[in-house]
């Protein structure tokens, strides 16, 4: 079968490598559908040297497909099932498992990353995975490719439940990448009254612009980001702020846009050698900010998020710009990391 593996820095091949089998108590899916997440990119230009990667391993995460192959034993599950399927394998035993928060396991693992992943035309689902729930049926209606973006989304609504966004909220969004763009239209059916998104990529404002993304859109390299907050917000500030992009100068500046007792979510994490901020942290005291973070999702929110795409409550292919078969991959990420695109797709 074809897959694309990633051997070091910047080397990435498509070959031609055995077909897996289902392994014991697991899954064999043919992959429809896989988006490319900034993490690839990310994981391509270091060479796979984060969250415990090893090489040479198959990439791709946010996958949908065919149920092909049922191992022995395993129940619920038929030829020809369409399933989407979840990034993290945990432990389900753990002190944050047994609590539900699947995605702080103090033991997960990762297709992509310690088990091949899903830019490939076959993938082979862990036992593990299907015992804790990360196999999840895609309903009649649901595209391949729309189903493909829901674990991004679910990282969006996770950082959305953890922000406390409702119901006439207004809130503030640094960043118009995909990510971002996600987070404007879940805060709308969350029922934000107003949002306002600065970034400082022109071509990314443009994307935004013709989206409808946003009321508001704030062109951080010729305006100033917390001026525009307030000003669409009658000095008081945002309810909520999302820091949607690597910037430690943004999660700085999101502490002086929220108003008091506001939240602010640093989604984007930094670069490993700048990781490091320095805030005045008298503003977190006498605002009384809550500020927070959010790592991953889980089988939960991915499962909202389907509900909502197929209830038509979130247009997922507002989000996708363009779909490659494999053998295009060069241009696929080429295009996904130009800052052209929202969401690109890998069809195996």
């Amino acid at each position: 079968m074809l897959a694309l593996r990633l051997y070091g820095k910047s080397d990435l091949r498509l070959e031609d490598i055995p077909k897996p089998s289902a392994p014991k108590g697991g899954l064999l899916v043919k992959v429809h559908a896989c988006a490319i997440c900034g993490s690839d990119l990310r994981n391509i230009k270091a060479g796979g040297s984060s969250h415990g990667m090893t090489l040479p391993r198959v990439l791709g995460h946010e996958a949908a497909g065919e149920v092909v192959e049922v191992s022995d034993g395993v129940e619920g599950f038929n030829i020809g099932d369409r399933v989407l399927l979840s990034v993290t394998v945990p432990c389900g035993r753990c002190y944050y498992c047994l609590r539900g928060l699947t995605n702080l396991c103090d033991y997960k693992t990762a297709l992509s990353y310690q088990y091949d992943g899903s830019f490939a035309e076959y993938v082979a689902v862990p036992n593990q995975l299907v015992m804790t729930g990360g196999v999840i049926p895609i309903p009649d209606g649901v595209s391949y490719e729309q189903a493909s973006i829901v674990e991004p989304l679910s990282c969006v609504l996770n950082g959305q439940e953890l922000s406390g966004t409702g119901l006439n909220h207004a809130v503030a969004v640094v960043g118009a990448g995909p990510v971002g763009i996600a987070h404007a239209m879940i805060a709308r059916v969350l029922g934000a009254s107003k949002v306002i998104m600065a970034e400082i990529s022109r071509e990314r404002l443009e994307i935004a612009g013709k989206i409808s993304a946003a009321d508001r859109l704030v062109d951080s390299g010729k305006e100033d980001f917390v001026k525009a907050v307030m000003e669409e917000t009658d000095g008081h500030g945002a309810d909520v702020v999302i820091v949607a992009a690597p910037s430690g100068e943004a999660q700085v500046q999101a502490l002086s846009a929220a108003r008091k007792r506001g939240r602010v979510n640093f989604f984007g994490g930094l670069p490993k050698n700048r990781s490091t901020i320095t805030i005045d942290s008298n503003i977190i005291h006498y605002k009384e900010l809550f500020v927070h973070g959010t790592s991953d999702s889980t089988v939960v929110h991915m499962k909202k998020v389907l509900s909502l795409i197929e209830n038509k409550k979130i247009d997922a292919d507002i989000l996708i710009t363009k779909a490659f078969p494999i053998a295009h991959y060069k241009e696929a990420f080429e295009l996904a990391s130009s800052g052209k695109a929202l969401k690109v797709i890998i069809n195996p």
